[in-house]
């Protein structure tokens, strides 16, 4: 009988910037725990994929108890997180073996080495050497494990002080994993469903551009099968079948195509030839769902593929957009000229795609009139817009070009980390003559200020995402115990702040501000009809939590006359409160007879 290994896979918590607001997993983690349990080796290797984002953050010292091998992968904001949970996972656990990896760690190794303390970093796709990599790392050690790390291609590790970096040897299938291992993710259960699935039919890229990761961590452009590409249209139906991607109320469910599924028709024949194909072969395996890609604005001037692309329930594109100066699209390499994406952003929105414009503003020839005329532009040619500064990442020209800055916004001294929660496209992090970080966060804010920002549309998908698990929770004893605790703390937290005394403070009004604001979400979540709870009952609870949030906001103000007796009428109100969602929970019928 093979010996078991625990194996937990973590992408750290994001420091912000486009998609924060709806955690959808990364595909790599996916893979690699999918290439363990598919590896025929001397283990079994047992997997929990880890989405900080998602399930919270992890205690290295408690969470990771049993653990053998931690694997963190990490974008570039991701990273200050990432090294620190791989350092205190060796601090706390002194035998626990630390992977790192991503296209952040692959190519500045040495840092991650610094920083996280790693045993190896894979450099690049990781799936076709991640058993034998594991293998090698619970059976060896010292010299001998030195050996054995020398024959595996792709990775680096520190060996008598330096850092040993072996080749890659060709690149990996596609479909080398054939499904991703969506199951192997913490906490994912029908009351903890993901937003939305995501799926990969394409690896790399046909392009070149300055400030894109993509050619240099994929290297070549590569499609899976089409076998493949069906098998895993069927897995997320499957997975939304189980309740386990959440779905609207008439079984749509929505998924994100991790790539860019349509290469430029005009640059790239075979290619399109081949996509198009498989489209029509789409139609009769992606009924209810709700698909989301990126493509490349050429779309527009070729009609087949674009209707092709509709008709298979491709309803939201995201077209990288980037400039509207066409020396700036020279330099980054963006073979477009922005006369022709008008045309062509007009055309895909007469096909009917919800257009998503990606943005990047502080590039050369940018001033900040030409800024706001680009934003008063884009938004006439697409229905949402993304926006970022230009930031240089790792592999790529810009981080090597252009002059790194301190979390001051001064010049970065030689030997200090970047400061890489600052990297989220939302302020300048290199020197630029024209701006400092402080103007540009000013310049951003009234940029984004101007455009129809697809992340309010996610953070409405999210909050309802959040209403829909606790309604649904709400017919278990678990979420009424939850919400009668913190109804029960709020209360005596009231309570104790009836003394006059304690009202006349700043900290109370600063304290009760985020804590009314918690109270009142979860109240207002759980104020709709709970498990089919009659309606005047519901209709009750809503007009008193109505009450209760204008009385909290006179109290959240600053203090004035008679803050004794409101405090008391308002913990009067929520005693109420308690006893009308204790009878409400009490009488919801067992669990499974929820209408959404």
């Amino acid at each position: 009988m093979s010996r078991t290994i625990r194996v937990v896979l973590i992408q750290p918590a994001s420091a912000g910037g486009n998609f924060e607001y709806i955690a959808i997993p990364r595909q790599g983690m996916l893979f690699l725990s999918g290439a363990l349990a598919q590896w025929k080796g001397p283990f079994h290797y047992e997997r929990e994929i880890w989405f900080e984002d998602r399930s919270g953050l992890l205690n290295p010292d408690k969470d990771l108890d049993g653990v053998d091998i931690l694997m963190v992968t990490a974008l570039i904001n991701e990273a200050p997180r990432g090294y620190q949970l791989a350092r205190q996972a060796k601090e706390h656990h002194p035998q626990l073996i630390t992977i790192g990896g991503g296209p952040q760690m692959g190519p500045l190794s040495e840092e991650a080495f610094d920083y996280g303390h790693f045993d190896v970093v894979v450099q690049r796709e990781g799936e076709d050497i991640i058993g034998q990599l594991c293998d090698v790392l619970v059976t060896y050690r010292g010299p001998e494990r030195d050996h054995y790390l020398n024959k595996i291609p792709g990775i680096s590790y520190r060996r008598d002080g330096h850092i040993v970096q072996t080749r890659r040897k060709g690149l990996v299938s596609p479909d080398f994993v054939e499904l991703p291992d969506f199951r192997s993710i913490k906490d994912l259960t029908p009351s903890n469903p993901m937003a939305g699935g995501v799926i990969e039919t394409v690896r790399g890229c046909t392009e070149n551009c300055t400030y894109c990761q993509v050619i240099q961590q994929f290297l070549g452009y590569r499609l899976v099968s089409r076998e493949t590409e069906i098998k895993r249209l069927h897995q997320l139906r499957q997975m939304a079948e189980d309740g386990l991607i959440h779905s609207s109320r008439n079984g749509v469910f929505q998924v994100f195509i991790s790539d860019d599924l349509h290469p430029p028709p005009l640059r790239a024949t075979k290619f399109r030839d081949e996509r198009l194909a498989r489209l029509k072969g789409w139609k009769d395996h992606t009924d209810g769902i709700y698909l989301i890609c990126q493509a490349r604005a050429e779309i527009g001037q070729d009609p087949e593929l674009a209707h092709a692309m509709y008709d298979a329930n491709i309803k939201m594109v995201y077209v990288g957009v980037e400039s509207a100066n066409a020396e700036a699209l020279k330099l980054l390499r963006k073979r477009q000229e922005p006369g022709q994406v008008n045309k062509d952003l007009i055309e895909m929105n007469r096909v009917g795609f919800g257009v998503v414009a990606m943005t990047i503003i502080g590039l050369p020839y940018d001033t900040e009139s030409s800024i706001m005329e680009f934003a008063d532009w884009v938004t006439g040619i697409s229905k949402y817009q993304t926006a970022n500064f230009l930031t240089p990442l790792p592999a790529t020209s810009n981080w090597d070009d252009l002059t790194p800055l301190s979390v001051n916004g001064d010049i970065l001294q030689e030997g200090e980390m970047r400061p890489y929660h600052l990297y989220t496209g939302r302020q300048l992090v290199h020197h630029d003559e024209r701006w400092s970080m402080q103007e540009s966060r000013e310049l951003f804010d009234r940029f984004s200020s101007k455009l129809t920002s697809v992340d309010d549309l996610y953070r409405r998908v999210f909050r309802m995402l959040r209403t829909y698990r606790l309604r649904l929770a709400a017919t278990s004893r678990e979420l009424g115990d939850t919400i009668t605790a913190r109804i029960t703390e709020a209360t005596e937290a009231l309570r104790g702040w009836a003394d006059p005394v304690s009202i006349t403070g700043k900290e109370f009004g600063e304290n009760i501000s985020q804590r009314v604001g918690e109270l009142v979400e979860t109240l207002r979540a759980v104020s709709q009809p709970l498990a089919n709870a009659r309606r005047e009952v519901a209709e009750t609870v809503g007009a008193r939590v109505n009450e209760l949030n204008d009385s909290l906001k006179i109290l959240s103000a600053p203090p004035a006359g008679g803050g004794s007796e409101l405090a008391k009428n308002i913990s009067r109100r929520i005693t109420e409160l308690t006893e009308m969602l204790n009878r409400v929970l009490l009488d919801s019928p067992k669990k499974g007879t929820l209408r959404e």
